[in-house]
């Protein structure tokens, strides 16, 4: 019997894993599509508003996702509401009190966002944009991928996932035309989260084992106390990985901007195909420590050491052909900055060795605090040396400054996670 459930589990986190690895595919092959068809039919200065404005947005997606999205999955994980009544209300009154949370997070967002935009100028007067560029964030409010990785039913964000892109996607090929276009753009690149949230609601009354509740304060307040941890070194740990884009727009033209995003993001679909792999394990990672008396599981190692082999072996590959592949897709428009995108495929070993130390390591094992703890003076550090960098002596030094910052924040990591205790 222990054989076979075994068996189970193992078919589960495989199916979730080809399941995130479509998506993922999915969410690498469109933004080489649509960036480079921005990028050409925008021109620079237009596309550079439009990364910026979606660069300001993210800090609020974050604060909607960052803590209540791990913690739910724990919790959910920890759960079979399928099958057992009292799961499934335990499920119920969860998800209910987290929407909640995620609810009034959102509309402070929205307030905040409105506030800068009026007393910032420049902001003002792309004020349509930045409005349509908020649509992530109702996405984000919507589109409950914590609640499919926690049920591990992660083909559900698959299929959703891809159908809400590529819908969007028709649609902006088919509207955006020229510069006059970028609010079309901003709406239909930034609806493709909220498409799939709505599609996602359709499915989630259908499905089996979860009851619909009204959330109550007190749960609500619990949910914010038991994802505290996890929300400040989520939001501070993603919110710096992310910030490099907003920070180039604070200090260098808008020009610049859009050269630099154009291959940021290039790179970081290609970065981010680590994702699905780290995200299908977690749960059984959760479940592996939890169920370790001290030590570590014996199944973690040998994972971390087959995920970091491959990200250091992509790094290589990475700093050979990105002049190529960044010219193939934007031809003149990057030339003479094919330095850049060398500099950042060196650190994105390190990205993604952070990403998997974070999760399995740290907050796998529930250790947010002391993760949030070590990570904080790391990330506060890398950020301003950044931005002045970046402000003082031009974008090629800051990206230099970036990444050794990464490889401060995979010491800072390393160091008392057990990787080296269990190195055996």
């Amino acid at each position: 019997m222990a054989s076979v459930k075994v068996m189970v589990k193992k078919s589960v986190w495989q199916r979730n894993a080809a399941a995130l690895y479509v998506l993922q595919i999915s969410n690498y092959i469109i933004p080489l599509l649509t960036l480079p068809f921005l990028v050409r039919t925008l021109g620079t200065q237009a596309y550079g508003w439009l990364a910026f404005s979606a660069a300001v947005n993210f800090y609020f997606v974050l604060v909607v996702d960052a803590g209540m999205n791990t913690h739910g999955a724990r919790m959910l994980a920890q759960l079979n509401p399928v099958h057992d009544h009292l799961h499934a209300q335990k499920a119920s009154i969860l998800i209910a009190n987290i929407t909640a949370l995620k609810m009034l997070c959102a509309s402070a967002c929205c307030i905040v966002l409105m506030v800068l935009v009026l007393i910032t100028p420049t902001w003002r007067a792309q004020s349509a944009l930045f409005a349509w560029s908020f649509l992530p964030v109702l996405g984000s409010l919507t589109f409950p991928t914590w609640l499919f990785q926690g049920l591990q039913v992660m083909h559900l964000t698959m299929t959703l996932g891809v159908l809400g892109r590529l819908l969007m996607t028709g649609a902006l090929f088919l509207t955006v035309s020229g510069p006059e276009d970028i609010l079309w753009a901003a709406a239909f690149q930034g609806g493709a989260t909220l498409m799939s949230g709505i599609l996602a609601l359709m499915v989630l009354v259908r499905m089996p084992g979860l009851r619909w509740c009204m959330p109550t304060w007190r749960g609500v307040q619990e949910v914010a106390k038991s994802s505290r941890e996890f929300a400040v070194s989520e939001f501070s740990l993603t919110a710096v990985a992310n910030s490099t884009v907003f920070f180039v727009g604070l200090v260098q033209t808008k020009e610049v901007v859009g050269v630099f995003a154009a291959i940021e993001k290039a790179l970081r679909a290609a970065a981010s195909s680590f994702n699905p792999l780290i995200q299908a394990m977690q749960p059984r990672v959760v479940q592996a420590w939890s169920q370790c008396h001290g030590g570590v599981p014996d199944m973690l190692l040998p994972w971390s050491r087959r995920v970091v082999a491959l990200a250091l072996l992509c790094g290589l590959v990475g700093i050979v052909v990105t002049p190529w592949a960044l010219h193939l897709l934007f031809g003149r428009t990057i030339e003479g900055h094919e330095g850049w995108g060398q500099i950042l495929c060196a650190g994105l070993p390190f990205s993604v060795i952070n990403m998997l130390l974070a999760q399995w390591w740290w907050l796998g094992s529930g250790r947010g605090g002391g993760y949030a703890r070590r990570i904080l003076p790391g990330v506060m550090l890398q950020a301003g040396l950044f931005f002045i960098l970046t402000s003082v002596c031009g974008v090629f030094w800051g990206v230099w400054c970036w990444v050794l910052g990464e490889m401060l924040m995979t010491g800072l990591l390393l160091f008392r996670s057990g990787w080296f205790n269990d190195a055996r």
